[in-house]
């Protein structure tokens, strides 16, 4: 009885001491088309002021449900309007660059309960050659770099890469081209701060088996979302087939604080209402 009374002892302290390890959970959501009611000089969707209020209204509840202290968010129009969500979910920092995507003026941006220190664009950036893309190819939104002020720093790089609309080989060959500087990106990082942990996270619009992102696969990134089966990994429905289009791939840095039971995409039904795209997110053992 004592016996059993000892182990049981042990494993609430375990338990415990467990629970409040310090973590933190980072998230990637595709916001899908969050316009706000204002007509600009490019094709953007000019939403009526309560669609507005309603799409901030349940995006709040998302992302309270959801917790994360860190979300890299795409197609959002302006940092005014992610501001707006970011003080109503209770997010320190709201950070949008507006980038390369003129035509419907959607951008990648960051939620964060962390302290930031600092962020830069790479909006400008030219991208390597590569076969069916054109010359002065770029990020057709943004590579977002941020670098969050952790006890152990954390470099974030949030995209949104060429979707799958128009020709085939075009479209592939861009996503290939801008995973090939994300890549790079990454290898320079890592070579300036060595140690750091980095993640890159966004919609990639392919998964992470495709010829496109195949630089990134090779690139010595982790995706802590191999584990999941198909019916669990999707992120969007694709001409009615589940596809894993959003990534969050992790350097091994940052691997060593991943909580392996973590990784999740969030399939309720609530989500789909925000956006066409289900948020993902993990968690990690690293002190804020």
């Amino acid at each position: 009885m004592k016996t059993r009374m000892l182990i049981l002892l042990c494993l609430l302290g375990w338990f415990t001491s467990w629970a409040e390890t310090p973590r933190w959970r980072l998230c990637t959501w595709n916001l899908h088309n969050f316009f706000d009611s204002i007509d600009d000089k490019y094709g953007d969707q000019v939403h009526e002021p309560a669609k507005v209020e309603k799409k901030l209204t349940d995006l709040t509840v998302a992302l309270n449900t959801i917790g994360a202290d860190v979300v890299a968010v795409q197609e959002v129009e302006k940092r005014l309007l992610l501001e707006r969500l970011a003080q109503r979910a209770g997010y320190r920092y709201a950070i949008l660059i507006p980038g390369n995507d003129h035509a419907r003026g959607i951008n990648v941006g960051l939620l964060s309960k962390v302290k930031v220190k600092g962020y830069a664009s790479h909006r400008n950036d030219r991208l390597p050659y590569v076969e069916g893309a054109p010359l002065d190819t770029k990020f057709s939104r943004d590579c977002l770099e941020v670098h969050l002020l952790t006890p152990e720093p954390v470099i974030l790089l949030v995209n949104h890469f060429k979707s799958k609309v128009g020709k085939g080989k075009s479209s592939d060959s861009k996503r290939r081209a801008q995973a090939m500087r994300v890549s790079r990106i990454v290898s320079d990082l890592e070579h300036a701060y060595p140690g750091t942990a980095l993640a890159v996270v966004g919609d990639m619009n392919d998964s992470l088996e495709s010829w496109p992102l195949q630089p990134l696969a090779q690139s010595g990134l982790y995706d802590p979302f191999v584990h999941l089966t198909p019916d669990q990994r999707y992120t969007l429905k694709h001409r009615g087939q589940p596809a894993a289009l959003d990534q969050i791939l992790i350097n091994r840095s940052l691997s060593r604080h991943w909580l392996r039971s973590s990784s999740q995409v969030g399939h309720d039904k609530f989500f789909k209402r925000c956006s066409d795209h289900y948020p993902m997110w993990v968690d990690f053992l690293v002190g804020l």
